[in-house]
């Protein structure tokens, strides 16, 4: 008898079975069709409960941007965390998680008008700027936020974010402060972003330095600060990833912001779900355009995505060596539970892959009473190899044929 089909709302909860066992079954059980993703919240939940042991001073703001996918925010939203927001798009999906709109920062430093407005309306009390422009429309019509000046800080990462946002601390840093006074706005403090991926273990330290002596120099002017976000950039591959860094950031912190009513941010995104999803896609056509190679063979190989748009090649500058593949075979991409769901497009009307979400029971014990997780969100004993539902969408009966003057001949 066929397994019953479950959708992605519903989460499995695994004994003795691990993701890959659930990705495995479902697969080999021929009715999974399109490719999808694991969810292992236990990775997720690993992850933030590291990065609170390593840097125990600092307050997690998730970055939803990483990955917004539901069970991953009322994970981050259980355990406590805040949220850096950058889109009016993001606060709404937040609160209506009946967050407190004060455990949001809204992180980016170029907002439209209307953004602005939101924001206020919906409770919202922080946000950044890096431009005198951005500090005149803030004043027209967010007067009343709590601002933090965004430097740049350039370190050895993969997006350099410094292109685009912040600041430079020599030569705009301090008049920019000068003109939020002069305008009557409160600056409140100073953020950072070393950039996504970042390698370079001292590019935080770099950003703290500079933030102490915008503090040294908003008090000599007789007015404070009291917060300071150092951004993410984190490495994600593994989760020791943060230790050495961690070390340099606390000891940072104790030298230069001893004093414990300094409010200390982070806003960690890819460190904390990237290694919790791997993508299964299965190969749908394959043309050879070299002659026949043994099977035991390595084959030089070229990956198409499924659009019609011939830029659509996946890792298109990577050397990819695989066995010879069939259409019957599966690819496995690990650690992609962050950024993939954000860059996907519907470009073409494709559907994005549906999500199968997993916990283990012990950490399923400790949430299942939470507010943010309803008793049925997650099957206790599951058929594991229960494919999830097609994103073909349904066949339209036409009732009349009406519209085009043009018709394929029958």
């Amino acid at each position: 008898m066929a397994s019953e089909i479950i959708g992605p709302n519903i989460g499995f909860i695994l004994n003795n079975k691990t993701p890959a066992d659930v990705a495995k079954a479902m697969i080999e059980s021929g009715r999974q069709k399109e490719p999808f993703y694991v969810f292992n919240m236990d990775e997720a939940y690993h992850r933030i409960q590291h990065f609170k042991k390593m840097m125990p001073r600092i307050q997690i703001f998730y970055a939803m941007k990483a990955n917004d996918s539901d069970k991953m925010l009322k994970l981050a939203a259980e355990l406590g965390l805040g949220f850096d927001c950058a889109s009016p798009g993001e606060i709404y999906k937040i609160l209506k998680l009946n967050i407190s709109p004060l455990s949001i920062i809204f992180a980016v430093p170029a907002k439209t008008p209307d953004g602005m407005v939101f924001a206020r309306e919906s409770g919202i009390r922080h946000t950044t700027f890096d431009t005198i422009n951005e500090l005149k429309k803030i004043k027209q019509f967010w007067p009343d936020a709590k601002l933090l000046i965004r430097i740049k800080v350039d370190g050895e990462s993969i997006y350099k974010l410094g292109e685009k946002f912040g600041c430079d601390f020599e030569t705009e840093a301090v008049n920019l402060l000068e003109e939020a006074a002069a305008l009557g706005l409160k600056v409140v403090g100073v953020a950072f972003h070393v950039g996504s991926a970042c390698s370079s273990a001292d590019s935080h330290v770099i950003g703290m330095r500079r933030a102490r002596a915008l503090f040294d120099h908003e008090a000599r002017a007789g007015r404070s600060m009291n917060i300071i976000d150092i951004g993410g950039g984190f490495l994600s591959d593994r989760t020791d990833r943060i230790d050495q860094v961690s070390k340099l950031i606390n000891s940072t912190l104790e030298e230069l912001f001893p004093d414990p009513n300094i409010q200390v941010i982070s806003e960690p995104g890819r460190y904390i779900c990237d290694s919790s999803c791997n993508m299964y896609c299965s190969i749908n056509n394959i043309r050879r355009i070299s002659p026949e190679i043994k099977n035991d063979k390595l084959e030089r190989t070229i990956l198409w995505g499924p659009s019609c748009d011939s830029m659509d090649r996946v890792m298109q500058n990577v050397e990819i060596l695989l066995p010879r593949c069939t259409s019957f075979d599966w690819l496995v991409f690990s650690t992609q539970g962050a950024y993939s769901f954000g860059f996907a497009t519907f470009f073409s009307c494709l559907e994005k892959p549906l999500i199968r979400s997993v916990i283990s029971q012990t950490l399923w014990d400790q949430i299942k009473n939470s507010i943010f997780f309803g008793s049925d969100i997650f099957k206790k004993d599951p058929d594991i190899s229960s494919p999830l539902p097609s994103t073909v969408p349904p066949i339209v009966k036409t009732a009349t044929i009406a519209g085009s003057n043009y018709t394929l001949k029958i």
